[in-house]
């Protein structure tokens, strides 16, 4: 052990020891010198001998250095220095290396963020690797479940320790007894929510299965720890203190630890509330609101739980819906089924969508890598081959190529540290500009990208591999030095020196084929979804939903409404009014089972169309267009006549070419109104108002006073002034109607079209931003490959041109190889793309996985890119000077 600290301190200590080793070694010489003097020797003969019997000092110092410190250690310092000083002398190539590994590195650190945060990091729970999703699949909607099933699964206690359920996260009024109104994100949840977790109290209590077994629960909360230290500066004596949320006044009983926020991405909850709070009907098997999340029993496998739960869902549907199987909503509903999924990243609907998407950019962000790493390897060949007399002249001196070997792996590694380092801050500024695409919504919180161990660590591992990937081959190929051949600068292995160039760069541009045809394609695709027609006009409409006091009823809530749309309609630069449920591009969805009058059989039996219901003047507010008949008129909401319009798709499903208007129809969904006959008065385009992506489906339009609906419709407003001002004017209003409701989510419905295809946006935009870096990529990579050809063979174009070629010949013969190059790796990289297309088919829209097009764009891009970094060696080539030439030779 004291030997090893001695080499430790030996290490910081060197010069202060050399020192030492000097006045050592010369107080030996001295004595040696003395004791010949006093045998008679004169001092010159005295030193000469003194000097022979002490020996060689250069050898005794390096013997006396390796036994005091360590030679590896200290080699490999040098070797970082003169590394350093190397990089650090050749700023051009070190500046072009490291941006060039900062971009491809920053590029797969941004997407892994995303990835990490929606499907690696687990939530701050207790054991969450072992947690389990119950998903629902099947009848309407996905994901969540009704109340009754909820209860019947938690009953499997021979499966799981404990079932949770939990509403989503909503925002809601927060009465602060002042007049500005605030809000705050509320979580509906089961008793046993915080214990199942494993969720421990920062302050107080949280809530247990006795705060959600009496009727209607108790009125008590639980605040996240975020929301205790920022809304209420962490006060100590907040328990017993009596909120107002939602018009329910909740006692505060608990904090959570910190850092727990739900287990939703994306939506963090701020306070928790017992689920008996929840104003829903909790016997209503067709209520589907609850998400569930269960602990296994240790040693329970996967399989034998989703066998259990298989089960025990089957015999939940024949007791609530077995009868009736003529019906079509028991029907629809027989179908659910429970899916098991991991549960310890928590919920998300957002990881649905990205997940495809995601796939996608992870691969393009490894091809940009791989595209930057050849790019590397390939000036560093072009070093190597500047430095070949430097190496000969090492190895002539003793050095080993393991030690050139070790610094010029050296180098890569600096390389990569550096551009990791660079790459990461670029990933922060690039994950939070893609985070700018994401939908704006009133309940949702940006994702948590913040880099974390894990992104630490995998930028540290694709450094590395960085350096191992641009670094090994030109460092063999470096050390691959004929000493001899070196010092006389003979060209030996030159020809193979190009020949790995110039496969490096074949490679590159067939990496190029994949990026930039991914940027067309994805390009391409937004084009083609912007160009789309939704089947209104739906420039100039505003859309927003009303915030209303919990405690109103549906009677208030219906006249306030009537009266803001009556005053809204008389702003000035209001064109039209109306409202509806579920509206364009809204969540949410309202369908129904309808049976059509007149058609024998299933024929005329659709077991789910969705029923918009909305107001009169609903067509004209959005732009819709009436293709026969009539649309819904004012008369419609009293008279006792049941009426309805109906869309394209509905009238060709139902009747096909005939014509539909006065036929009649009932609705088959156990509501009040089911059974009565309702008679179709009109027509209308097919409009799409779920996505873009989305093809026509049957739809049936109703009067709002001759079909109810539980959810709030959305209010609609076409005007022809800007819609800040328009909005600002009907915030006037309603605070003159009723100052305690307030607007929410109020935006265009432009603006939710356009958010509507966020992925989209994000695919074309940083495909786009690959594809141009492979561009330059590929300028960069062709430029040296042809540069250094050109000098290798300047002795021989100017022979040519001595003995009269044309300097038009040369230029087109270094083109000429350009050229093959480019053909070559087109060649290895068109059937890839292609390939890769038709795995991405799903996320494309109006291009087909096999249309050439794109890849005919993608080729006279990167033939127009190559030949113009060619140009200039070619230019080059062609301006040598025969008589310089050949004094260069």
């Amino acid at each position: 052990m004291r030997t090893f600290w001695s080499r430790v301190v030996g290490l910081f200590l060197r010069r202060r020891l050399e020192c030492d080793l000097a006045d050592e070694f010369g107080s030996h010489l001295e004595m040696l010198e003395d004791e010949y003097r006093q045998r008679g020797m004169d001092a010159r003969s005295a030193r000469a001998a003194a000097r022979r019997d002490f020996g060689n000092v250069e050898q005794v110092r390096e013997m006396y250095r390796d036994a005091r410190g360590w030679p590896v250690v200290e080699n490999l310092l040098r070797d970082i220095r003169y590394t350093a000083r190397g990089l650090c002398g050749t700023p051009g190539f070190t500046a072009a290396a490291v941006l060039s590994l900062a971009l491809g590195i920053g590029a797969n650190t941004a997407i892994f963020s995303f990835v990490n945060a929606l499907l690696l990091r687990m939530l701050p729970v207790e054991r969450p690797e072992e947690l389990l999703a119950l998903h629902r699949i099947g009848g309407w909607g996905s994901g969540y479940v009704a109340w009754p099933m909820y209860l019947r699964l938690r009953e499997l206690n021979n499966v799981f320790e404990g079932v949770l359920a939990r509403s989503g996260v909503w925002k809601v009024r927060l009465d602060t007894g002042t007049e500005r109104t605030d809000f705050v994100h509320r979580e509906f949840v089961s008793g046993n929510y915080f214990s199942v977790l494993g969720i421990e109290p920062a302050l107080g209590r949280l809530i247990t299965d006795g705060d959600s077994r009496v009727p209607q629960g108790h009125p008590v909360a639980v605040l996240s720890y975020d929301c205790w230290r920022n809304r209420f500066a962490g006060d100590p004596h907040i328990l017993g203190r009596v909120l107002n949320v939602d018009d329910q006044a909740l006692t505060i009983i608990g904090v959570a630890q910190p850092r727990f926020r739900g287990v939703e991405l994306g939506k963090a909850a701020e306070i928790w509330v017992p689920a008996m709070m929840h104003r829903v009907n909790f016997t209503n098997p067709g209520s589907h609101w609850a998400w569930m999340l269960a602990r296994p029993r240790p040693g329970v496998s996967r399989q034998h739980i989703q066998a259990v739960v298989n089960a025990a869902v089957a015999r939940y549907l024949a007791d609530q819906f077995g009868g009736r199987p003529d019906n079509p909503f028991r029907r629809r509903s027989m179908e659910q089924r429970i899916e098991i999924r991991s549960g310890g990243v928590g919920i998300s609907q957002l990881r649905d969508n990205f997940r495809r998407p995601l796939d996608v950019l992870m691969v393009l962000v490894v091809v940009v890598l791989l595209a930057t790493c050849v790019n590397i390897a390939n000036l560093l060949l072009a070093r190597a081959a500047a430095r070949r007399r430097d190496a000969a002249v090492r190895l002539c001196l003793g050095a080993s190529r393991g030690r050139l070997l070790q610094q010029c792996l050296l180098e890569s590694t600096f390389l990569a540290a550096a551009g990791g380092a660079l790459g990461l801050l670029s990933a922060i500024a690039g994950s939070r500009y893609i985070l700018m695409f994401l939908p704006a919504a009133g309940d949702t919180v940006p994702l948590d990208i913040t880099p974390d161990a894990t992104v630490l660590l995998f930028t540290g591992v694709v450094a590395m591999a960085s350096a191992f990937l641009f670094g090994f081959a030109p460092a063999m190929r470096a050390t691959a030095v004929d000493p001899i051949s070196g010092l006389r600068g003979v060209a030996g292995s030159a020809v193979r020196r190009v020949r790995l160039r110039e496969g490096l760069l074949v490679v590159q541009v067939a990496l190029s084929v994949l990026l930039v045809g991914a940027a067309v394609t994805f390009v391409h695709t937004l084009i083609e979804l912007r160009s789309v027609d939704p089947g209104f006009r739906h420039t100039s409409v505003i859309s927003f939903g009303l915030d209303y006091p919990r405690a109103w009823n549906q009677t208030q809530r219906t006249s306030l409404r009537t009266r803001l749309l009556e005053r809204a309609a008389a702003l000035p630069g209001v064109l039209a009014v109306a409202a509806g449920f579920p509206g364009p591009y809204r969540t949410g969805s309202s369908s129904s089972g309808v049976r059509v009058h007149g058609l024998e059989g299933t024929a005329g039996i659709r077991e789910s169309v969705s029923a918009q219901v909305v107001t009169p003047g609903y067509f004209e507010t959005i732009g819709a267009t009436i293709l026969y008949g009539r649309g819904l008129e004012g008369s419609d909401s009293t008279g006792a006549r049941r009426v309805a319009v109906v869309n394209e798709a509905f009238a060709r499903h139902f009747f096909g070419t005939g014509d539909p208007i006065g036929r009649t129809l009932t609705f088959e969904d156990g509501k009040p109104q089911s059974g009565a006959t309702t008679f179709i008065v009109g027509i209308v385009r097919n409009m799409l108002h779920d996505g873009l992506r989305a093809s026509p489906e049957p739809v049936i339009y109703v009067p709002a006073a001759q079909k109810s609906t539980a959810a709030e419709p959305i209010v609609l407003v076409r005007a022809e002034l800007p819609a800040e001002r328009v909005l600002a004017s009907i915030r006037a209003v309603l605070a003159g109607v009723d100052p305690t409701v307030s607007l929410d989510d109020a935006r265009t419905i432009a603006q939710r079209i356009a958010d509507s295809i966020f992925l989209d946006r994000i695919l074309a935009i940083v495909s786009g931003f690959f594809g141009v870096l492979a561009l330059v990529l590929v300028i960069v990579g062709l430029y040296g490959v042809m540069a250094y050809t050109v000098a290798r063979r300047t002795s021989e174009i100017g022979i040519r041109l001595a003995l009269g070629a044309e300097r038009t010949r040369v230029v087109r013969l270094i083109l000429s190889e350009a050229l093959v190059l480019i053909a070559l790796g087109a060649a290895a990289g068109v059937p890839v793309a292609l390939a890769a297309r038709r795995v991405a088919a799903s996320l494309l829209f109006g291009v087909p996985a096999d249309n050439g097009a794109a890849m005919t764009i993608t080729a006279g891009a990167l033939l127009a890119t190559g030949l113009t970094a060619a140009l200039i060696p070619a230019w080059r080539a062609a301006s040598i000077r025969p008589i310089d030439a050949l004094r260069h030779e």
